[in-house]
């Protein structure tokens, strides 16, 4: 489809300047025409700052079962309904917008209460989106209609039948899993037990507005006090560790650690990225004249490498530390120092980023590198998702601390028509750039994080509409943060020769369950275990692959004998030591595990030569852009990544101008086949 929507649309149009000047207008004027659909405050300004009419909107959303704070104001605006607590959040910002004095009140529910709840939530209507008029974009982008509309045609057609593919493969699986894990327990929206609402000053009174979608009584209410809403909160910290051996001790040492609200980081860009510390790879334009030899031997020299969480645009530090386990002091100016007195455990590791100390003396050995995501969730115990990210050395190709992983946390199922919202908007937040790049000037940089990874926004995007099929009449109930991850490292080969870089996705749990249906909760999550290892490799086709999907079809076809175990409550199916089915007996949910903990799907590329690496002084430049795909890519393939990705040598500045000019010419037509794809969408 690829292919066709260029030839039929974007052929003629992406080698015209003018024509792209057109496009980049209509991207930049659609973003500021469209609303951002978490902003309260707009939302409120539309409304004219009418306090009935925007008890009358909120009232009009959906409520949903589930405990705490999941959304926050924002989140429930974007997904169009939440909790009573969250909608209540939402209708005191939009009253507060308009400059109305609130609080928040509470009150317990009785049980024949809560129950009108849950049963009106189980009666309500989806909402369709409409579609976009084609019409008109054609006639703003200056190209044929028909052309237009088959190209679209195409593309909703190439979707659906992925989805088709997830979901009969997700059917297939769970009917092989059923008779193994035994019998499940389904799960069913619980009724709330307490109600949260509004209460706004008018003429020295407190007056009730309450958004419920049922009558609800109110007596004996009570003031909602700050601490009791903290406490409704839920966080997620990312915990960076490495673990090393001096003396013939293991000890663990902190690298990072960032705590973050909830709302601080739900569909907000998030990236890890380790990278080597500045002066440890020659500079690109050294690199790019090596050979794969080369290659190599100027990865085996790095040494010394850097964390850092980049966290919607703000950066957090982390400390540096080598391939021997060794960790290093920080200046205020963020230059490295000397290697760090060994701590006596956790108590004196982060005293010594910020005191100093000399060289060390015991020798030390890495272990491993560990990242832990922990949620904190209200009431109950965290949950902590583990990925150990490099390990000692061992036979085969090893991982190096050369990563980025990329997050995407969200409260609720990406709404439709989101991705092609948050698309167009990296597009809008890099016209810039792709104005000066059609006008012939090539030193221009990318804001790579613009927003969340397209990679797991399509990924959102996909799994949103599988739930939609599985569904057949029962709602999904989202109850916890979701969490996936895009994730891009490099693995060293020596005794092959070669530097590898691995991508894939992967998905840390399930967020919700089917209302009354573990079998279609047990579905949904083999599903996603399937889409993450098709997405990956249709995206990037013709490279090799290994997932928790493949790896236990292989398991299977080799003759393995299933074996089921129990272990922190879930219940494992495998066929190999290579690869699991998780399941959760008591809902139905379901993950493929590999032994690192991840399940993801995975490419791998060959870098041949340090040009395919272009800068290395932006770590996210090159993972992002470092491989290439082969082969035609299905329409839903056409994401911003493959726009921005070829602009590795643009960012660097570094390229000979013949190698810019067949870059621009590809960005020019990624940019068209991209925009094309999320306008029409």
């Amino acid at each position: 489809m690829r292919a066709a929507l260029i030839a039929l649309l974007l052929a003629a149009p992406a080698q015209d300047p003018a024509a792209t000047e057109r496009l980049l207008r209509v991207v930049e004027r659609r973003h500021r025409e469209t609303p951002d659909p978490t902003d309260a405050r707009s939302a409120a300004a539309r409304l004219g700052f009418d306090r009935a009419k925007i008890t009358e909107f909120v009232a009009g959303l959906s409520w949903e079962p589930y405990a705490g704070i999941l959304r926050d104001a924002g989140g429930t605006l974007m997904c169009g309904g939440g909790n009573s607590i969250d909608r209540a959040l939402l209708l005191q910002a939009m009253l507060e917008a308009g400059g109305e004095k609130t609080r928040l009140m509470r009150a317990d529910v009785a049980e024949a209460d809560g129950a009108k709840l849950v049963e009106a939530f189980r009666k309500q209507q989806r909402k369709e989106r409409p579609d976009p008029d084609l019409k008109a974009l054609a006639e703003e982008l200056g190209v044929d209609l028909a052309a237009l509309e088959t190209a679209v045609k195409e593309r909703r057609r190439e979707r659906a039948a992925l989805v088709d593919e997830v979901v009969e493969a997700g059917k297939t699986e769970a009917a092989r899993l059923a008779p193994l894990v035994g019998a499940l327990t389904s799960r069913s929206a619980s009724a709330p037990k307490e109600h949260v609402w509004v209460q706004v000053l008018e003429k020295g009174a407190w007056i009730d507005l309450d958004p419920s979608p049922v009558d609800l009584p109110r007596k004996g209410g009570k003031l909602l006090s700050p601490q009791e809403i903290a406490a409704q909160r839920r966080s997620v910290t990312l915990r960076l560790t490495l673990n090393r051996k001096a003396g013939g001790k293991a000890e663990p040492i902190p690298l990072l650690s960032v705590p973050a609200d909830l709302s601080a980081v739900a569909w907000k860009p998030v990236d890890l990225l380790i990278q080597p510390a500045p002066g440890q790879l020659p500079h690109s334009s050294k690199l790019r004249e090596l050979d794969a030899k080369g290659v190599v031997a100027a990865f085996k020299q790095v040494k010394q490498y850097r964390p850092c969480l980049l966290l919607d645009g703000k950066a957090y530090g982390g400390v540096p530390f080598d391939l021997d386990g060794r960790t290093y002091t920080v200046d205020p100016g963020g230059r490295t120092g000397p290697a760090m007195a060994l701590s006596r455990g956790l108590g004196g590791a982060f005293g010594g980023v910020l005191g100093g100390g000399g060289e060390e003396a015991p020798s030390s050995a890495l272990e491993s590198v560990v990242l832990e995501v922990v949620v904190k969730e209200p009431g109950g115990a965290d949950r902590i998702h583990r990925r150990e990210l490099v390990s000692a050395p061992k036979p085969g190709p090893r991982g190096l601390p050369f990563l980025r992983y990329s997050f995407l946390v969200d409260g609720a199922p990406l709404p439709a028509g989101e991705f092609a919202r948050r698309e167009t908007k990296a597009i809008a937040a890099n016209a810039a750039s792709f104005h000066k790049l059609n006008k012939g000037q090539t030193n221009v940089h990318f804001t790579l994080q613009a927003d969340v990874s397209p990679m797991l926004l399509l990924f959102g995007d996909f799994r949103r509409r599988a739930q939609a099929r599985l569904g057949e009449g029962a709602l999904f109930v989202q109850d916890r943060p979701g969490l996936a991850a895009d994730t891009s490292q490099v693995f060293l080969d020596e005794a092959g020769g070669r530097v590898l870089l691995r991508q894939g996705i992967d998905i840390f749990d399930n967020p919700g369950y089917f209302d009354g249906s573990a079998d279609r909760t047990m579905t949904m999550g083999a599903a996603e275990t399937a889409l993450e290892c098709l997405l990956v490799e249709r995206s990037e086709p013709g490279t090799a692959r290994r997932s928790a999907w493949t790896l236990l079809e292989r398991g299977r076809l080799q003759g393995g004998k299933p074996e089921v175990s129990d272990r922190d409550g879930r219940r494992d199916v495998r066929w190999s030591a290579e690869a699991w089915w998780s399941v959760d007996p008591l809902s139905g949910s379901c993950v493929g595990r590999v032994p690192s903990g991840a399940g993801q799907g995975l490419i791998e590329n060959l870098i041949e030569s340090a040009g395919q690496v272009c800068s290395y002084a932006d770590a996210v430049g090159f993972l992002s852009g470092a491989s290439g795909a082969t082969g035609q890519q299905p329409g839903w393939a056409d994401k911003t990544t493959k726009a921005f990705g070829r602009a590795c040598s643009a960012l660097g500045g570094s390229s000979v101008r013949d190698e810019i000019k067949d870059q621009i010419d590809e960005m020019t037509k990624n940019l068209w086949a991209t925009t094309i794809a999320s306008l029409g969408d």
